[in-house]
């Protein structure tokens, strides 16, 4: 029997999802759970550590920087000493830093601590996806991304759980250059999930694409051995395949600039770019909307639900709010029980749609999804402005998060698009391109929030709807691009080669 690597894929099982894909979906849920848990910790620690809010802006974007600064470093070392160690390497660090900087006793230092943590970040962030996308068969390959955005989503619905939990608590324990109140404690416990992620993918399979690109053979082999065995219940001596032949590998040792430069530079030519770019700019709609945005979205709800909002929009109570703060000298940080309230409904209510559509993504299609969440959500944003209903209001601006659903097709897109020894530096920066939305979406939504409410809106929403349009370009079959390996697995070297064999 002849095969090549997706047949060999779909040899190993189609039945069962192997454990480390909930490995890494838990580092990708706290990817998104730290940033997100901004949106509760900052109001929270704003008297603490006495923060405006162009610094809670800066301070929120932390994670993002660290992102943009080193996708390319992450995506060359992903894709030259593995999937697996460098999400496992990166996510204890993140863990840890994080959880250090819950221990900081002022705003310079919890920012820096903080920015050491966010450099880690852009690797469990990413790198996820492309492991997916490389251990399951293409059948397969778009509902477990999709699915693996549900949980991402749901990672964030234990960010108000937790924040509920524990910001009504009162207790100050005197560290003696500051006081330990529960805003640290929610912060440390955001980010040990990083922590716990790590230590759970220590004991899954490394990608069996990345050993073949690194000529390791016989470890590819026995990786999709231990998934045969894993997903079929049987003895590793029933696997069909017994032997993989090595494709072309260039053994010759590069310097760092030369890997990166050949694993960069082909992403900014044809027949890639077009994709590249398309891919980014789609990202950077999702990030800024989703993080970016979206990191003020308790804020907002907690000035609209507690102030006096008898038929007036959702501005014009921030405005009103924002008037009465300025006459006043006293530092408010308390959040009240309806945000949390809300934000746990709202993302439970997102997380069941994003699990039901993820489901049924394969029946839907990447593209169709796609034009459906851009338009559906860009269209939200700008009704917005018009709401004068609190329950309406709060239900179109906590939709945000069913942005989620278009991140899985776009990196999906990008395992198509682009071949193995490509495949992590091109989600890595097309990431970096949707981080460098979240950073843009943060600072621009806290300057606008309180200096124009209503462009806020019709900005985000536009660039949605935008995006909506550019999905038009988005092929609708599988590896559209990818026209040599297909010839290459079709021509007649590959027809004869041994029957036990298996060509990756």
């Amino acid at each position: 029997m002849q095969n090549n690597i997706k047949t060999v894929t779909e040899s190993v099982g189609k039945e069962d999802s192997h454990a480390a894909d909930l490995d890494q979906a838990l580092a990708v849920a706290g990817a998104i759970v730290e940033p997100v848990g901004y949106s509760f910790v900052l109001p929270a620690a704003m008297c603490d550590l006495e923060m405006t809010d162009s610094q809670r802006g800066f301070i929120a974007s932390i994670p993002y920087i660290g992102v943009v600064v080193t996708s390319f470093p992450w995506g060359y070392l992903v894709d030259t000493r593995g999937r697996k160690n460098m999400v496992v390497i990166a996510s204890f660090l993140a863990g840890v830093f994080g959880i250090v900087a819950a221990f900081m006793p002022n705003l310079i230092t919890f920012a820096i601590v903080k920015s050491i943590s966010a450099i880690c970040i852009a690797c469990p962030a990413a790198v996820p996806y492309t492991f997916i996308g490389e251990i399951l068969p293409a059948k397969n390959r778009d509902v477990m991304l999709s699915i693996t955005n549900a949980l991402q989503v749901s990672g964030t619905l234990v960010v108000p759980l937790l924040a509920w939990a524990i910001l009504p608590l009162d207790f100050r324990i005197n560290f003696g250059l500051y006081l330990f109140r529960p805003w640290r404690l929610l912060s440390l416990l955001y980010a040990s999930v990083f922590v716990i992620a790590a230590v759970l993918m220590m004991f899954g399979p490394e990608s069996p694409k990345f050993l073949v690109s690194q000529g390791k053979m016989d470890e590819a082999l026995e990786v999709l051995q231990d998934i045969y065995i894993g997903n079929k219940k049987k003895g590793a001596g029933e696997f069909p395949i017994k032997q993989l032949i090595a494709p072309p590998y260039d053994s010759e040792k590069k310097t760092f600039l030369k890997s990166l430069q050949v694993q960069s530079v082909p992403l900014f030519k044809p027949p890639y770019l077009k994709w590249f770019a398309l891919n980014s700019f789609l990202m950077f709609g999702v990030l800024a909307t989703l993080n970016g945005l979206y990191v003020w979205v308790p804020d907002i709800l907690n000035r609209v639900m507690t102030g006096d909002g008898e038929d007036k929009t959702a501005c014009d109570i921030i405005f009103d709010r924002l008037n009465q703060t300025s006459q006043s000298d006293e530092c408010i940080d308390t959040i009240e029980t309806v945000t949390f309230v809300i934000n746990a409904v709202a993302n439970a209510s997102c997380t069941v749609i994003c699990l039901a559509v993820g489901s049924c993504v394969k029946f839907i299609g990447k593209k169709r999804l796609m034009i459906l969440v851009f338009v559906l959500i860009g269209t939200f944003c700008v009704l917005i402005n018009f709401i004068t209903q609190d329950m309406v209001f709060a239900v179109l601006l906590s939709s945000l998060q069913i942005l989620s659903l278009a991140i899985g097709p776009i990196n999906a897109y990008s395992g198509e698009f682009f071949p193995t020894h490509l495949r992590g530096m091109a989600v890595g920066l097309t990431m970096m391109c949707g981080r460098i939305g979240s950073i843009v979406g943060i600072n621009v939504a806290g300057v606008l929030l309180n200096a124009v409410c209503e462009l806020t809106f019709y900005l985000f929403g536009g660039l949605l709807l935008v995006c909506g349009l550019l999905s038009f370009l988005l092929p609708g079959s599988q590896r559209p691009l990818i026209k040599k390996e297909v010839q290459l697995e079709n021509s007649p070297s590959n027809n004869n080669r041994n029957p036990q064999s298996s060509h990756l």
